[in-house]
């Protein structure tokens, strides 16, 4: 399915090149192709939820690999997501060459403990991928995802930096996104678990989730300049949804964001669930943002993610766990 990337060493970054558009990659645009205007669930996830049950997110105060167990513990276990001879795609903030006490990218020590739990469950290979904004090897070497994931068997870094390693995909019926590259180890892997930092953005308030999905893209300038920015993120996710989604609140970039340097709030939490938009809502609230409380409902990309049936924003339809991991 990737060429040549399993003879590749672990922990380091690698091209895709493929010749022919997988079965997984078709079968999801034309699932995007079919959407209609009234925007209902999008089936691109193995957790959809068929029996209307409030969905569930889960905070866990503590140190990160303690709280990450308690956590999968608390939704079901890592087995409901990750099954024996998955590929699983891991999704974290590596954009930018800056270490996670800076609060920009996800803590190194959490993208290596969700890797080390999917290979437990059985997982054939991780690949822990961004579109990253600097030069790859100093994004891989500065967030510390090199020696956090180097030693790791069947754990592959990508550095998304080449415009082959994206493929295109034509949606319609779409408000503002018709069609978008998209990484093809996203649209190939069997499992997507998102890891974003919490962290402040000056375009859509906050960068979580949802807005961390633009890493798994190629184009994100015309984002900004030729669309409806909310309105296109609300488009993409019903492409792109993680099968879970786990905020790294270790620590929360509350102004400055996404690059920073800006403001770091130590949260000490990571808050996780399968209904990303919930999971987002949740974190909208859990800090001040730029000196102030936000409602998700003041988020735009969040509402827009939200009318396209992705999932719940109004958080009295959430069931919330709050949990505490022992010190280490």
């Amino acid at each position: 399915m990737f060429g040549d990337a399993r003879n590749l060493p672990c922990g380091r970054s690698w091209s895709l090149t493929m010749k022919a558009v997988s079965r997984r990659t078709i079968l999801k645009g034309a699932l995007a192709s079919c959407l209609p205007l009234s925007f209902p669930s999008v089936v691109l996830s193995r957790d959809r939820n068929e029996t209307g049950a409030r969905p569930r997110v889960v905070q866990v105060q503590g140190p990160i690999e303690a709280s990450l167990h308690i956590l999968l513990e608390e939704l079901g276990g890592v087995s409901r997501f990750v099954k024996s001879g998955d590929t699983v795609l891991i999704k974290p903030n590596m954009s930018f060459p800056n270490p996670s006490e800076q609060a920009t990218t996800t803590d190194p020590s959490l993208v290596r403990a969700m890797a080390r739990h999917c290979l437990r469950a059985g997982a054939k290979r991780v690949l822990v991928a961004d579109h990253p904004m600097r030069a790859v090897k100093l994004c891989l070497e500065m967030t510390g995802m090199k020696e956090a994931c180097g030693d790791l068997p069947s754990v592959h870094l990508i550095g998304a930096s080449q415009e082959g390693m994206f493929h295109q995909v034509t949606l319609s019926r779409t408000k503002e996104l018709q069609a978008v590259k998209v990484l093809r180890a996203a649209l190939d892997a069997d499992v997507q678990i998102n890891l974003p930092r919490m962290k402040s953005h000056g375009a859509t308030t906050v960068s979580l989730g949802m807005k961390g999905n633009m890493g798994l893209i190629w184009d994100r300038a015309i984002f900004h300049s030729r669309l409806d920015l909310n309105e296109a993120i609300g488009d993409l996710n019903t492409l792109i949804r993680a099968d879970l989604t786990i905020l790294d609140g270790s620590r929360a970039l509350i102004a400055g964001g996404p690059l920073g340097p800006g403001p770091v709030e130590e949260l000490g939490c990571l808050i996780g669930g399968a209904d990303p938009v919930a999971v987002d809502a949740f974190g909208v609230q859990r800090v001040e943002w730029y000196g102030k409380r936000i409602a998700p409902d003041q988020i735009p990309h969040l509402v827009a993610c939200h009318k396209r049936g992705i999932g719940e924003i109004d958080l009295d339809r959430v069931d919330i766990v709050s949990r505490k991991a022992p010190a280490s």
